[in-house]
This record gives structure tokens, C-alpha cells and sequence, in this order.
């Protein structure tokens, strides 16, 4: 028994000191972007811009609804359903006091995936640089300045360098 304890011992000496675990929001923002940039950088097809555009966007609520909850907000307008990216804004705007100098683009994004979703679009080379250009920058922001989480840290340098200005 005593070499079974000393064993355990031994393990939990030799770990590396953990970080704090990261929201489930965070991880699937992180993962879903990363995603959308691999689709974004693998070929200029209408297939790969359109789930580009719709990952990128998605990403985008997620870090929304994670600076919803960590202000002390529910994410949830009623027990099965969570707020739109709408009621993400609102909340953020009105009750936490945080600005978004880039929503006019992340509006034009929502607008873009919308269309993709219901709509049949299939967005051409160009406008999913436009607008993964633009979530991009909001993103770097917003992660840095209202979740203290930087993007290196999460998401491959080779895409980073090829998505950031």
C-alpha cells in the first residue's frame, strides 16, 4: 500500500503546474475559428468561403456570449435557447459598457452568414477576405482587451500570419 502511495506521489510531484481551464465558450470559439481559417486559407472555393464565413461568425458569438457570462449575465433567454448575437450586443453595450467601433463589419459579416444559412449564398474569394479581414482584427481585440486572451495562444502562427495585417 505504502509503495502504491508513494507511487502517486511521485506522479503528482513531476506535473507541470496547470493553467486555468478555459470556458467551453472559449474552446468552441477558439476551435470553430480555427476551423473557419482553415477553410478560409485551403482554397478560394465558394464551398470553403461559406463555411469560412459561418465559422468566423460563429466564433464571433462565442466570444460575445463568454463576455456575456463573465460579467455576470445569463447567455440564456429561456431554458433551452441562448441570445442571439443581438442580445449579446445589447447586453454588452447597455449593462457592461463595452464599445464595438467594428460592429458596422461584424454586422455585414451576421448579414453574410445569414444569407449563407438561409438563404443558399455562396460568397466569392473576395468578400470572405473582406470580412475574415475585418472578424479578424475584432477578434484580436476583443479577445486581448475584454477577455484577456491572446490569439497566438490559441490559434496556429501560420494562419495568423496570413490573416492579420
Amino acid at each position: 500500500m505504502a509503495k502504491n502511495i508513494s507511487k502517486a506521489s511521485a506522479k503528482s510531484s513531476s506535473r507541470k503546474v496547470k493553467k486555468p481551464a478555459s470556458s467551453p465558450l472559449v474552446r468552441s470559439a477558439f476551435e470553430v475559428l480555427e476551423h473557419g481559417l482553415w477553410h478560409f486559407l485551403r482554397s478560394d472555393t465558394t464551398t470553403d468561403m461559406k463555411f469560412a464565413l459561418l465559422h468566423v461568425d460563429q466564433s464571433i458569438e462565442l466570444f460575445l456570449k463568454e463576455r456575456v457570462r463573465i460579467s455576470g449575465h445569463s447567455i440564456y433567454k429561456n431554458p433551452k435557447e441562448t441570445i442571439s448575437i443581438w442580445g449579446a450586443y445589447e447586453i454588452l453595450e447597455k449593462e457592461v459598457g463595452c464599445k464595438f467601433p467594428e460592429k458596422p463589419n461584424l454586422e455585414l459579416l451576421h448579414e453574410e452568414r445569414n444569407n449563407i444559412q438561409h438563404k443558399y449564398s455562396n460568397p466569392n474569394a473576395d468578400d470572405a477576405a473582406f470580412h475574415v479581414e475585418n472578424a479578424m482584427k475584432f477578434i484580436q481585440r476583443f479577445a486581448q482587451d475584454e477577455l484577456g486572451l491572446v490569439l497566438a495562444d490559441f490559434i496556429p502562427s501560420d494562419f495568423l500570419l496570413k490573416v492579420l495585417p
